[in-house]
This record gives C-alpha cells, sequence and structure tokens, in this order.
C-alpha cells in the first residue's frame, strides 16, 4: 500500500512540474491588453459608471503597454516608451503568476493561458477589480 501512495505522489509531483513547465513556455514572449476585450467583460458585469470610467482610462494609458515575459524570470514592461523592469514567477501549478514590478509582488490567479490569450482574474486588494485580459504582441 505505501509504494502506491508513493507512486501516486511522485506522480502527481511530476504532474505539476509539466504544467508549470508547459506554463512558463506558453507565457515566455511579449503580450499586450486586449483593451476592447477588457471593456467588453468589465460591461458584462453592469459596473458603476465609476468603475467604468477609471477602466477606460487605464485602458487609454495602458493600450500600447507591452509586457516581455523572458524565459530567465525577467520582465520588462514598456508603457508609452518608458520601459519598467521587474521579473515573473509561475507556481508550481502554473495556474499563479506572481509579477515584481517596483519591488512588490503580486499573485495572480490566471483563468486562461493559451498561444493566443492570456487572462488573469481581478485584484481587488490592489485595486484591480476587473479581469485583465492579454493577447500576443507583434514585435
Amino acid at each position: 500500500m505505501r509504494k502506491f501512495y508513493f507512486f501516486a505522489l511522485l506522480m502527481a509531483a511530476l504532474f505539476a512540474c509539466t504544467q508549470n513547465e508547459q506554463a512558463r513556455e506558453t507565457l515566455t514572449g511579449s503580450w499586450r491588453y486586449d483593451s476592447q476585450a477588457i471593456l467588453d467583460s468589465l460591461r458584462v458585469r453592469q459596473p458603476s459608471e465609476t468603475e467604468l470610467a477609471m477602466v477606460e482610462g487605464a485602458m487609454t494609458i495602458y493600450k500600447d503597454a507591452v509586457f516581455k515575459f523572458k524565459e530567465d524570470g525577467s520582465l520588462i514592461v514598456v508603457t508609452n516608451g518608458i520601459e519598467q523592469t521587474g521579473t515573473w514567477e509561475m507556481s508550481s501549478s502554473g495556474r499563479q503568476l506572481t509579477i515584481n514590478l517596483s519591488g512588490q509582488g503580486q499573485p495572480n490567479d490566471i483563468m486562461e493561458l493559451s498561444e493566443q490569450r492570456l487572462v488573469l482574474a481581478p485584484l481587488p486588494e490592489a485595486g484591480v477589480f476587473y479581469t485583465r485580459i492579454f493577447i500576443p504582441a507583434q514585435n
């Protein structure tokens, strides 16, 4: 019976490592906000006028922002020609992404990750009450 539990535990650990590696590989590259998809998903929730105005303003500012996730875990965010550097880390399950910009690590739950789309859950505790939707950026 112990062998069975050991084998099951080993298989679970290997599966988690594989998920992490696949997620890391998929994420590596350049991404940008899909402003229209973000606003559309927000409107479905029927936000207050203030919430909608805040997100519309943020999308105006960040519409051209590019997030470059590098293989070594470094991150470069370019917004309106201004470059900011940081780091990123993927959880062992591949379901959480921690972005560290300006010395503040922020864990983000990954709702979807594919070659065509990255969707991060809202972070109300950080003032981000909308779903962040990214698509690949053209290099």
